[in-house]
Formats: C-alpha cells, structure tokens, sequence
C-alpha cells in the first residue's frame, strides 16, 4: 500500500512539474480552456468496472483523481495542445460466486468451491492526450493510459481462490487503453468533466464524471 501510495505522489508531482510553463508562457492570441503551462486536476466518480467474478454489488463506485499538464500548444490558434498527466482510482466491490473446476498439475479438478469477499480496487496510471478548444470554456481531448490495476481481497469464507486455478479474478492487471471526455468550464478556475475509456486490465472507469479545477 506504501509503494502504491508514493507512486500516485510521484505521479502527481511529476505532472505538475512537467507542466510548469515556459518563458513566455500562454501564446498570444489562445482563446484555449487548455494551452501549455495549463494544469487542470479532476475529481470523478465512475460506472462500475468488470470485476471478473459470478456476482458483484457495488459498495464504493470508482473514486478517481486525475491531473492534466499541458506541454505544448500546437498551431497558430493555440487551440490545440499535448498533455502528460496521471490519474488514480478507488473502488470496493462485494463479491461472490462458485468455482466448478480448476486444473492443477495436468489434472482438471471437479469442485463446488463458494466464495465471497470484499475486492479493493486501486487503478493507478499515466496518461497522455490530445486537446482541441473550439472556445476557452470547452477542452475536447483524446488519448491513451498505461498504468496498473491492484485487487486486494479480503474473504469473508475461509476457503479462497488459489494461484492454481489459473485464470481467476484475484491477479493484478497492467493496463493499457484509450479514453476520451470533454471539460466545459464555468469560470476560469471552476467547471464539469465527462469521460470514457477502456483498459486492457479492466481497471478503468468505463464512463465518469464530476468536477474540474484550473490550476493554472
């Protein structure tokens, strides 16, 4: 938990440090919500994720923090512009379901194995994008994510899945995936953000929305 902690610290300090603007700062003429120098930080909540087990109910949809730092604006227009940023995520399912066999050995394993737990989910990653502002209240962008996917299980039973069953739901996932949103800004500093994407570990909220801060 400690390693996974001064990881998102060390992505967030990264982002804003990356994003510090340059002499000269924002291009003269952008009428951009997002141009270099531009740090904008989310705060989110998500549609449930797959869990990969039989039944789920949700006990904390996906909390998410995300940080965006612009790195260079692109074109005349200063309408359009890079971002390097990092983004966590929280949730808690209850989950449960059977296990009807597993091979172990070279031998497949007839069973009736119950479980239930609680899952914590902790989605950590990078992330890169475009952005294009057809005006400066509204950021449009586009981009990739690569990070990872942590399941911490806590069991109610005693009984619980085995590295041996093979393809089972308890392993950590690196991620991988596209996403896509938009930023409308009531003020300057204040406004609303929609997003969806998609993962390879299934550890990213698949649409979520909430609140945007303009740092700078």
């Amino acid at each position: 938990m400690k390693k996974l902690l001064a990881l998102t610290c060390g992505i967030l300090c990264a982002t804003l440090a990356f994003s510090a603007p340059a002499k000269g700062g924002k291009k003269k003429g952008a009428s951009a919500a997002f141009t270099e120098g531009s740090v904008a930080m989310d705060i989110t909540i998500g549609a449930p994720t797959h869990s990969g087990t039989d039944f789920k109910e949700v006990m904390i949809p996906p909390l998410s923090l995300c940080v965006d730092g612009g790195l260079a604006s692109l074109g005349k227009s200063g309408k359009m512009a890079i971002s390097l940023g990092g983004m966590a995520s929280y949730y808690l399912y209850d989950v449960w379901g059977y296990k009807h066999g597993y091979n172990y050995h070279g031998y497949y394993y007839y069973t009736n194995l119950f479980y239930d737990a609680e899952l914590h989910n902790i989605f950590v990653a990078f992330r890169g994008a475009f952005h294009f502002d057809p005006t400066d209240r509204i950021d449009i962008y586009a981009g990739l994510l690569m990070g990872g996917h942590w399941k911490i299980w806590n069991y109610v039973e005693d009984i619980e899945f085995y590295n041996y069953f093979g393809e089972n739901p308890t392993r950590n996932k690196f991620s991988f995936g596209p996403f896509l949103g938009a930023r409308f800004f009531v003020t300057n500093g204040f406004g609303f953000k929609a997003e969806f994407g998609t993962d390879s570990g299934n550890g990213f909220p698949y649409a979520q929305a909430g609140i945007t801060f303009k740092i700078r």
